[in-house]
């Protein structure tokens, strides 16, 4: 299946994506892949910035959160109801647009299942 929306990034040693699909979204960090399907995200939100202390890459962080960091500016934060990592930190270049097509994504899941 193609993804809707792709962003990859060179920014570090290690290639990395954030790609939206039909019905979830995928963080790619080499060499881990993390997929969060629509059905199991609770909120999307912007967040205005990474702390400093949480650093570059894959980290994990306090209170069951897992940071996919390639920047420290604008991001986005994914709320789980049914995982370990309650709470997901994608460092997208366009957060406007990911958290945009997300609510899309998820409203037509919606439709689909009732």
């Amino acid at each position: 299946m193609e993804p809707i929306y792709e962003e990859k990034s060179y920014r570090l040693l290690f290639p990395s994506c954030f790609r939206v699909y039909n019905n979830r979204i995928e963080a790619c960090f080499w060499p881990f892949r993390y997929e969060i399907p629509f059905s199991d995200v609770v909120n999307v939100r912007i967040i205005d910035k990474i702390p400093w202390y949480v650093g570059w890459g894959l980290r994990i962080g306090f209170g069951r959160k897992l940071y996919f960091a390639i920047h420290h500016g604008k991001s986005i934060e994914i709320e789980r109801k049914n995982s370990y990592w309650k709470r997901i930190i994608l460092s997208v270049k366009n957060p406007e647009k990911f958290v945009k097509l997300i609510g899309r994504g998820r409203k037509n899941e919606r439709k689909e299942r009732g």
